[in-house]
């Protein structure tokens, strides 16, 4: 889970990252958080994040400016805005905000919303474009088992059927936030919420498809594994 917090008051994105980590570290979740706390280098470092925590008042960037830039590279990002001041809401409701921050923090309603947010971007609907160019398919994220480069296409294995995408694995890997998905090699993206056994350099899903783990992936896949369900 990718997550930035941009807000110029340094303090008090840390504050927000130390709850934030903490929420993610007792659900045994992979994740990034970035901080920012000038403006002009978050624009400047826009990626597809998950969820962004932004400050609306800033300078020479608003919340509001780095929101539409983040939403540009990923539609589905999840937008908290900070704010002391209630005149800036009817904008953040216009950018689909999930939540409207205010100072001084309430750990309570950011860690309600944190957490809402999270089951979310595990539930996300999925549309892609299938091999004919002529049909789209939604899926929920979380019934995909995984995805497989097959020739020019990839092959999308769900609980309820398989489907041929034409986007890339480097497509899907931007579009499959949720933190259960795993790139363990150059063809493959597995959810590890299905998997039914691990050897090293291997995993086994739904008790069905055996999948390779890449060499150069199999330590940092024991990581995330143990990460994931380490305590559950």
């Amino acid at each position: 889970m990718n997550i930035v917090i941009c807000d110029d008051d340094s303090l008090y994105a840390q504050e927000i990252k130390n709850h934030l980590s903490q929420e993610l570290s007792i659900r045994h979740l992979p994740f990034q958080i970035t901080v920012f706390t000038d403006s002009q280098e978050c624009a400047r470092n826009i990626d597809s994040f998950d969820i962004a925590f932004l400050d609306v008042q800033m300078q020479p960037y608003t919340g509001m400016q780095i929101a539409k830039r983040i939403k540009e590279k990923q539609p589905n990002v999840i937008l908290f805005f900070i704010t002391s001041y209630d005149q800036y809401l009817d904008d953040a409701m216009d950018l689909n905000a999930f939540r409207y921050i205010k100072k001084p923090l309430d750990v309570q309603r950011l860690l309600d919303g944190f957490r809402k947010a999270i089951a979310q971007i595990e539930q996300t609907v999925v549309t892609f474009q299938l091999k004919s160019r002529t049909e789209y398919k939604s899926v929920q994220a979380g019934e995909i088992i995984f995805i497989e480069i097959v020739g020019r296409y990839t092959h999308v294995v769900t609980e309820r059927g398989f489907y041929d995408s034409d986007w890339s694995i480097q497509e899907w890997n931007k579009k499959l936030s949720a933190p259960s998905f795993y790139n363990v090699h150059k063809s493959f993206i597995v959810n590890i919420k299905y998997l039914s056994s691990y050897k090293r350099d291997s995993i086994t899903l739904a008790d069905k498809w055996t999948i390779p783990i890449a060499y150069r992936k199999q330590t940092e896949f024991r990581h995330f594994f143990f990460e994931y369900f380490g305590g559950r």
